[in-house]
């Protein structure tokens, strides 16, 4: 199941938020008096968007220590040899778990520590590397939407037509414009039905009872759902973390399958969204208490399967499983919720690349707003949203809904923000790619530089990370008392590669920016037994850092 989101403690948050604000009064002020603003970094140039406008910058909100001359932040010698002392026992424990299969010289550890919005470094180890940043890259991802569509921007999926409405039919085709919208929702248990309501609810009162002609998915500038790059081999293929992204999805790509046992033989078993209309075997039995839980999902050859046993003492439980096609699984589930609201389609579901027609009119909209999907995507972890965010955005900024339009559109993003977009890698939006590289210093100066926006975008930023011990990828985690609460982070693995970067509230009362990035060679189990055991107590030796 989708882990439910927690946001930080109101305390933290209001601080953090005040912090920002009143930093952009300070900042204002300031340029009233004609004063130079030291420490801050400036927005580069950058051409302007292709399709989408930008929204007017302030300044940006920073530290008011960044306007001090004499505020400079030095590297904490004895905090690094802390760090690397927590380092060293977390190589020394995986040489021995793996009787010297991995050696230390053999893993790279990247450690980078800055203050929020205050020059300088505290810790700086191998933070120069080039290392895969697994899902970390999904900071870089939100960033980018953050920094160059606003926060206020929206997927805007468009219903379409140039035929007329007589007597409540559309006398021919329906199209439907792509947005890149991953239509998810974490608390729906894989529903959809509630996100379409809208737009079918508009286009009842456009008059439209009947369809006569097809539903026209027009797929726009987004390239066809395929795998990225260095992705994990085909028979992950069926995996949530593996879904597919593409111009339409619905579920981000998945169906989701819940299970409860009941008082006979056969466990109920529901398949979401429910007007997804693919053949379905389900077969799970209800079987005595104790006994093993053996159910097995999968969707790939075009039949759902959900089969296997259930033990009685075991709760609901449910599971995300991806579809071959994200644009096919839209289609269904759009024909199924027409169908449910009353309006029959004559003409099946189509898939075309057409321009707009003579005549042709907007009938209605589906808008996500961007905030609903950066908790799923930094919080949670949902690959498919952050691969759905990259193309849309490489679509909105670079006309292109591609790898490379969201390449294109993530390097302005980051000349915006001061930084080099030449340091990173990107093939995805997700982390998934084996080829994707960042460094730890680019990281944390991607933080600083978002936090240091106006307080809107900051705030959306901050929340969107998963909290120690409360919320998504880190519920299980941080459980020390003097961490819970104080970190705010994106987690990342994939089979040789840990990490976790984010912001920490510190005892003393400075806010860090901190990346943690771990490349070691492939061996199951170290990322639960020594990464991130070794990332939490990093954590606490910052927490402890003194002011």
């Amino acid at each position: 199941m989708a882990a439910q989101q927690r946001r930080r403690t109101p305390a933290q948050a209001a601080r953090l938020i005040l912090i920002l604000g009143a930093n952009a009064l300070c900042l204002f002020l300031l340029w009233k008096l004609g004063l130079p603003r030291l420490g801050a970094r400036a927005d580069a140039s950058a051409p302007p968007a292709a399709r989408v406008e930008a929204p007017v910058e302030g300044p940006a909100p920073a530290d008011a220590r960044s306007a001090a001359p004499d505020v400079v932040n030095a590297r904490d010698p004895r905090l690094e040899a802390r760090i690397e002392q927590c380092i060293r026992t977390a190589l020394d424990k995986a040489a021995r778990e793996t009787k010297g299969r991995v050696q230390p010289s053999e893993v790279t550890v990247a450690v980078h520590v800055r203050e929020l919005a205050v020059d300088g470094e505290l810790v700086a180890l191998r933070a120069d590397r080039s290392l895969r940043p697994a899902s970390n890259l999904k900071l870089v991802t939100t960033a980018a939407a953050l920094v160059l569509l606003g926060p206020d921007w929206s997927f805007r999926t468009r219903f379409t037509s140039s035929a007329p409405i007589v007597a409540g039919r559309l006398q021919g085709d329906l199209v439907v414009r792509a947005s890149g919208d991953p239509l998810y929702d974490p608390e729906a248990k894989g529903e959809v039905e509630e996100l379409l309501a809208p737009a079918l609810e508009a286009l009842r009162a456009a008059g439209i009872a009947a369809i006569d002609g097809r539903i026209v998915l027009d797929e726009g500038s987004f390239q066809p759902p395929e795998p990225g790059p260095a992705w994990p081999t085909e028979k992950d293929a069926w995996k949530e973390y593996c879904a597919l992204a593409g111009g339409f999805s619905a579920n981000a790509g998945c169906l989701t399958a819940t299970v409860a046992a009941t008082e006979g033989t056969s466990a109920r078993v529901v398949v979401r969204p429910r007007a997804h209309a693919f053949p379905e075997r389900l077969s799970v039995r209800t079987v005595g208490a104790k006994q093993s839980l053996d159910v097995r999902v999968g969707a790939l050859g075009g039949t759902v399967v959900v089969e296997g046993s259930l033990p009685r003492d075991v709760p609901e439980g449910s599971a995300r499983f991806a579809v071959s096609d994200p644009v096919e699984l839209f289609g269904r589930v759009l024909s199924g919720a027409l169908r449910a609201r009353g309006i029959a389609v004559s003409g099946g579901v189509v898939r075309e690349h057409r321009a707009p027609a003579a005549g042709e009119r907007e009938l209605a909209v589906l808008e996500t707003p961007l905030a609903r999907v950066l908790g799923p995507i930094n919080t949670d972890s949902n690959n498919a949203c952050a691969d759905q965010l990259f193309f849309a955005l490489g679509d909105a900024i670079a006309g292109r809904g591609t790898r490379a339009g969201g390449r294109a559109a993530t390097a302005q993003a980051l000349e915006r923000l001061g930084l080099d977009p030449a340091t990173l890698v990107q093939v995805d939006g997700s982390g998934l790619s084996r080829e994707n590289r960042n460094s730890a210093r680019q990281i944390t100066a991607l933080v600083d530089a978002v936090l240091r926006r106006d307080p809107r975008t900051a705030r959306l930023y901050l929340d969107s990370l998963a909290v120690g011990h409360a919320s998504g990828t880190l519920d299980g985690r941080m459980r020390d008392d003097r961490l819970a609460g104080r970190v705010h982070a994106k987690t990342g693995f994939i089979n040789g590669t840990s990490a976790l970067s984010g912001v920490l509230d510190a005892e003393s009362g400075r806010t860090l920016v901190f990346s943690i990035l771990v490349e070691y060679p492939p061996q199951g189990g170290l990322n639960q037994s020594c990464w991130k055991p070794m990332q939490d107590a990093l954590c606490g030796e910052l927490a402890r850092a003194d002011g």
